[in-house]
């Protein structure tokens, strides 16, 4: 076998060695992807609650008597803060 030849056999195994890493580091992002795609969604259907939430506290209001309505624009004010800061923090990330 020439000089030749063994450098090329060589430079296709270095080859080989760099393709094998490039796909296990494919493979690794698209889990971590998929990770935090289900993170993601996670927290918007948490956020989703917490707005939903928001809005029957809003019903609430609307429906209570004028002497009681006062009594739930805090538990309001509070969910709505919440909601607001949890939006906030998503998408300051």
């Amino acid at each position: 076998m020439s000089k030749k030849e063994i450098y090329l056999e060589k430079a296709q195994a270095v080859i080989q060695e760099q393709s094998e890493k490039l796909e296990k580091l494919k493979a690794r992002m698209k889990v971590e992807v998929a990770d935090k795609k289900t993170q993601t969604l996670e927290k918007i259907e948490k956020l989703e609650t917490k707005l939903n939430t928001a809005k029957l506290r809003i019903i609430e209001v609307s429906e209570a008597a004028e002497d009681a309505w006062e009594d739930l624009t805090e538990r309001f004010d509070n969910l709505a803060d919440e909601v607001g800061e949890s939006l906030k923090k998503f998408f300051s990330k």
